[in-house]
């Protein structure tokens, strides 16, 4: 059998020699696969189409350039040449059911694989240099790198996994719309270890890295969560992603923060790199604020400990809700993580309070009220409300009350003031010093609680020196404005404190000294 003139148009002849070959081929090399080129040199022209039926095609020695349509239930296994249409007649599709496997040359144009099946591998012994690589098949199913793979044109998605696995998938095309999805599905690329999507880049645009966790791990959740990329200027770069469950685990604990931060999202982080070009970039990570949590910050790890990462622009996209950090440009090393920043906290001062006086707390909490989740105080004795910022108090014994604040994410802070609670006495000195040094200059009670008062002093011979009913008032040390005499002086006073009806009287001495 010769091959095809490539020049000839007849789409149904060519389908039905190559099926000829198919069977020629079979009973004479004995190979596994229904189709087996052995040598020949197979031109599939615009609008023609080929199809193996249950079974593989192997391209064992030849060349196959296909501007056409070849479907094939099985395996497509190339270990020599397969290429699209040509620098003439670039299109071509192949459809395959089962693995894709490169052991030779493939030499792309515009051409496009499109893999059918529930689970197919991409693999071989030669990285494919693929332009469009089409997921299809069965909704959710898985296609699995078994080695690097690269895509000059677009890569489709659609709703199925793509599982890289320890590899890399590098689509070379700079288009930020280069990877495509079906419209309201969540087809994502998963990887392992130190797999990743990389993504060439020589725009300002954000480039969307569609990244979920692998289902093969059935033990873990899954989480799909996208991150974008967009470089600050456009100069060639690469950049590549991997999303990670449980950064503890995998050697980064959430409980080793720098002194700004106060959570790290212990569920996922991601995996960035900078493989090529020296642009900075915003880096803006979605996340579900129902199942993962709420997070205003976004954290890198570096010297042993995950350090935070500057302020940051909050915002939505594709159904989350996001976090944004501008002007970055350090990935080593590559782990990146939501965060919370700790807030600012004070309880506020201890107070001298009198039994039974009422003061309402007034902490200082740095936090917005759509960010605060949580107050409570403890203990709660004395208190009109324990679980509100503003409680007021009426302590009858000295009491230390702790504040304790929740923030959106689960950041909890706390502080501590204390109430107390003054004697039940009357305070009044019993000697003071009029001699304006701004010390101890009147004579007066002490008390803060005074509701009513009389207040009279005497000196030695009976004689009234000083009369007051003002609260906060008192002797200056002068009768008649003539400064009185060192010595002894007697005071009475009635008084009645805060929240008591009985009326008090009391006298004592106080010595004058200068």
């Amino acid at each position: 059998m010769y091959p095809p003139d490539p020049n000839a148009r007849h789409g149904m002849k060519l389908y039905l020699c190559l099926f000829a070959f198919c069977l020629l081929s079979l009973s004479t090399w004995a190979q596994s696969a229904l189709f087996n080129n052995k040598g020949a040199s197979i031109y599939m022209t615009p609008g023609s189409y080929m199809t193996v039926i249950n079974d593989s095609l192997h391209n064992y020695d030849g060349l196959i350039q296909n501007a056409g349509d070849i479907n094939v239930t099985g395996s497509i296994i190339n270990d020599d040449t397969l290429t699209g249409g040509g620098a003439v007649a670039t299109t071509g599709l192949y459809e395959l059911g089962g693995n894709w496997v490169n052991n030779g040359t493939v030499i792309s144009y515009q051409d496009s694989v499109m893999l059918l099946g529930d689970a197919q591998l991409i693999t071989g012994s030669v990285v494919t240099p693929f332009h469009h690589l089409i997921l299809a098949g069965t909704p959710a199913s898985v296609k699995t790198q078994t080695l690097n793979a690269t895509v000059n044109g677009i890569l489709d998605l659609r709703d199925h996994e793509l599982a890289t696995q320890q590899y890399e998938m590098l689509v070379l095309n700079t288009d930020p719309a280069a990877i495509t999805k079906a419209s309201g599905a969540n087809g994502f690329v998963s990887s392992l270890d130190t797999g990743k999507l990389s993504r060439a880049t020589d725009a300002t645009s954000g480039y969307l890295y569609p990244t979920g966790t692998p289902s093969s791990i059935i033990s873990l959740p899954f989480y799909y969560r996208p991150v974008t990329i967009t470089p600050s200027s456009a100069a060639y770069n690469i950049y590549g992603a991997r999303i990670v469950h449980d950064p503890t685990t995998d050697g980064y604990d959430v409980a080793k923060l720098d002194d700004t931060l106060c959570r790290v999202n212990p569920l996922y982080y991601h995996r960035l790199y900078h493989s090529a070009g020296g642009s900075s970039t915003k880096i803006k990570m979605y996340y579900d604020d129902v199942t993962d949590g709420y997070w205003t910050q976004m954290a890198h790890w570096a010297t042993s400990r995950w350090n935070y990462m500057g302020p940051p622009a909050t915002g939505s996209g594709y159904g989350f809700s996001s976090i944004e950090i501008s002007n970055w440009s350090n990935f080593s090393p590559h782990p990146f993580a939501l965060g919370s920043k700790k807030f600012m906290l004070e309880a506020g001062p201890d107070k001298d309070v009198y039994s039974g006086e009422s003061v309402q707390l007034n902490p200082t909490i740095g936090l917005s009220s759509v960010n605060l989740a949580d107050i409570q105080w403890s203990p709660s004795t004395f208190l009109d409300y324990d679980n509100i910022k503003d409680p007021t108090a009426t302590p009858t014994a000295t009491t230390q009350y702790t504040i304790v604040v929740t923030d959106r994410s689960g950041c909890t802070l706390r502080d501590s003031l204390s109430l107390i609670v003054m004697p039940d006495l009357l305070l009044i000195p019993t000697a003071f010093s009029p001699n304006k040094d701004g010390l101890n200059d009147i004579f007066r009670p002490l008390n803060k609680n005074l509701t009513k008062i009389a207040f009279q002093i005497f000196d030695r011979w009976g004689e009234k020196v000083y009369e007051t009913d003002g609260i906060g008032e008192g002797w200056d040390g002068k009768y008649k404005n003539v400064n009185q005499d060192i010595g002894v002086y007697v005071w009475k006073i009635e008084y009645q404190l805060e929240g008591s009806a009985t009326t008090r009287a009391e006298s004592g001495n106080v010595t004058l000294v200068r």
